[in-house]
This record gives structure tokens, sequence and C-alpha cells, in this order.
């Protein structure tokens, strides 16, 4: 750990996103201050024998309360950990114990990563172009637990429209300057219902086991209940077909086969 001293240097001037004390009298100034999501997201405060996976870790500040409770923390991000404030709280810390990859949320698969018993997903749908196929890749990390918050649109819809899967596209502020924009953040694509949030979080074999609407926000907490993590929906939307040979002469309708 580095003197209270340097670690101020290093931090000040920086754009942080979490509002958090990293060491005792050293304090990021972020955009928000997450503990009170962290307080909402219901984990035990002994997380011993736990493995979590942070997607979209950013910054760290959830990283690095479930590893002072003890879980095994596995972090992600599409930033290296060197370039995102991670790896500085890591190195001002001195703490070693959490690994953390530099990925894109659509390139994510238990193949390669692993399960984990509790997956995060915190701020982070409402920033991928491809928000199933993200979600999807966030599920199958989960052995069990899947916890979503976003972006939400609720508020925004006529009162008949809020308890439908309703999802909004949202154009870049830099090419369309004119349109309502959330926080004129070109990184934000799609709003949604909190219905299509907690539908799509069924498609893929969880149940909706708490939802919470807050203003904007959603916040979605899910259980597996299906064991298939490679859903034949992904396949459908994503995969293509295995050749399947017809006869020698094309003359003749065995000569094709058509599925």
């Amino acid at each position: 750990m580095v003197d209270k001293e340097t670690a101020l240097r290093l931090i000040e001037g920086r754009p942080w996103h979490h509002e958090y004390e990293i060491i005792p009298g050293v304090r990021t100034r972020g955009s928000y201050d997450p503990r009170e999501l962290w307080g909402e997201l219901g984990l035990p405060d002994d997380l011993k024998g736990v493995s979590l996976a942070d997607i979209g870790a950013s910054n760290g500040f959830f990283s690095f309360e479930a590893y002072k409770r003890g879980a095994r923390v596995v972090a992600f991000d599409r930033r290296h950990a060197d370039n995102s404030g991670f790896g500085l709280v890591q190195y001002i810390n001195g703490i070693t114990g959490i690994q953390h990859h530099q990925a894109n949320v659509l390139d994510l698969t238990p193949e390669t990563y692993g399960q984990f018993d509790v997956v995060l997903a915190l701020g982070l749908l409402y920033h991928v172009a491809d928000p199933y196929r993200a979600l999807a890749n966030c599920a199958g990390l989960s052995r069990t637990t899947l916890l979503i918050e976003s972006y939400c649109i609720d508020s925004q819809l006529p009162r008949g429209l809020r308890n439908e899967p309703v999802m909004k596209f949202l154009s870049d502020p830099r090419r369309f300057p004119g349109r309502h924009h959330v926080n004129s953040d070109r990184s934000n694509f799609w709003g949604f219902t909190s219905a299509c949030l907690a539908q799509m979080v069924e498609d893929l074999g969880f149940a909706v086991h708490r939802s919470r609407v807050k203003a904007e926000r959603v916040l979605i907490d899910a259980r597996r209940i299906a064991d298939d993590t490679n859903p034949t929906r992904l396949k459908i939307a994503y995969g293509t077909l295995p050749l399947r040979p017809g006869g020698p002469d094309r003359n003749e309708p065995r000569g094709w086969d058509i599925f």
C-alpha cells in the first residue's frame, strides 16, 4: 500500500466514474456514489467461498467490495486495468488477488472464463449495441445468481406500455444533437422497460427473484432455473447450420436437402 500523499497525487484530476474511498482519507471524485447500489444488491457481508464476476467493472468499486468480503473476484472491462483506474486502485492498496481481463462482453464465454456463483452486470447493457447477446454472455457465466442494473424507460412511457417488453434506440448525440439523449453520452445505445429486461433474463433460463425500479434505473436479481447455458435461440441468432449433403444427382429431388 502506498502512503496517503502519494495516493492523493496519483488519483487527482482523473475522470473517475465511481466515487469512493480508496484508502482512509483518499476518495475519488466520481460521477456517482455506488454505495447505495451495493446495499441494494443484497449480497451477504461474508462472501467467503463465493466466486463473483464483475462485468463492466469500470473503476472497480463493486469488485473491491466483494473482495473485501472474501469473494474470489474476476473483473472484466473493455479497458485495460491500467487505463480504467482499476489497476491504480489495486496498486495503491497492494491488492494482487483479483484477476482483471480486458475483454468485450460480446466475447465472453464460459468455455474461456468459466462460471461464477454471482455475476454482476451493472450499468452495462444499455452501452452495448447487441444487448441480448451481451445479456446471454453474462448469463452464461452465471452458475446461480445474475444481478442486472440498467437504464430504464418505464417512467417515459404511457402507463399501458410500461409492462410491455419495449426497447428504445438511443441515437448518437454527435450525429443527431437535436434529439433527446441520456447525459449526451454517445456510448448509450438502448433504453429498456423493466418488463423487457425481465423477459430477456427469463428467456435465458433464469427466474426473476426481485425487480426494483427507481426513477430511470432498474435492478433485476435473478436465479438460474435451467441448466442449459447455450439455448437453441442463440444458435439460431448467431450461428450457421452445417452442410447436410444431398444426393449426387442434382436433377433428382433427393439431390437436395432443404432444412
